[in-house]
């Protein structure tokens, strides 16, 4: 398992702090229980586990999509957070374009008004990542690669302090995969920025090696980081 550890120097502040905390739909049947978990400030996470082990349920509870079954969930007062889901999991069939989805509210759990222009900033952004020659298209008919480009570069342009993606190169070719990675440590080099990751492999979705690795096995949450196992110990590529 590649989680290789980044030397940053930057000060580190708490984002999230989790404590015994339950995730699922009903209380009954918690899909993953009794989770510590600190997010800190200028890291990168990824979280790996087996299809239907809690993955996406833990996002939603993280992000505030999702109220927590039992424990408490605090998120810092400065925290700004942006969710990138996975483009093969959208049904975008609204008349839309590319343009409109980007200029959209996008910080979750903040009061904010729509932007109504992108900035120089933006505009930059939108150019190198190779969006700009589709600006005008309709969403839905984005192929899947266009798509998730999309959603990436929506994230970004909110400037959060914490992005949540989903498997966020699984729709993209070798190419994309490097600017968009590129792109991506340089956000985190802007300081006070975290980005955490599901992720199925670890090198493809990240190349410069994670600060943290955790794993969700039979409804637990290990930091294999930390030295935390498994009672079923898988290996990742």
């Amino acid at each position: 398992m590649q989680a290789t550890k980044q030397n940053n120097p930057k000060v580190q502040t708490t984002f999230i702090h989790a404590d015994h905390l339950s995730v699922g739909y009903r209380k009954e049947f918690p899909v993953v229980s009794d989770i510590h978990l600190h997010i800190e400030s200028n890291k990168t996470y990824a979280l790996v586990g087996g299809n239907g082990a809690g993955k996406t349920t833990l996002f939603r509870t993280l992000t505030d999509l999702l109220p927590p079954l039992a424990g408490t969930i605090t998120f810092s007062k400065s925290i700004t957070t942006s969710y990138v889901p996975q483009a093969k999991k959208m049904a975008l069939d609204f008349p839309l374009r590319v343009e409109d989805v980007l200029l959209m509210p996008k910080n979750i759990g903040l009061s904010f008004l729509p932007k109504s222009k992108f900035s120089e900033e933006d505009r930059e952004l939108i150019e190198r990542t190779g969006v700009s020659s589709y600006l005008k298209k309709q969403i839905s008919l984005c192929s899947g690669g266009q798509l998730q480009k999309v959603l990436i570069l929506r994230s970004l342009l909110t400037k959060a302090n914490l992005i949540f993606l989903d498997e966020p190169m699984d729709s993209l070719d070798h190419n994309a995969r490097e600017l968009f990675q590129s792109v991506l440590s340089e956000y985190l080099k802007q300081g006070n920025r975290s980005l955490f990751f599901i992720t199925h492999s670890l090198e493809h979705d990240w190349g410069f090696g994670f600060d943290e690795v955790l794993e969700i096995d039979e409804g637990k949450l290990f930091n294999i980081t930390k030295g935390e196992r498994p009672p079923n110990c898988h290996h990742h590529d």
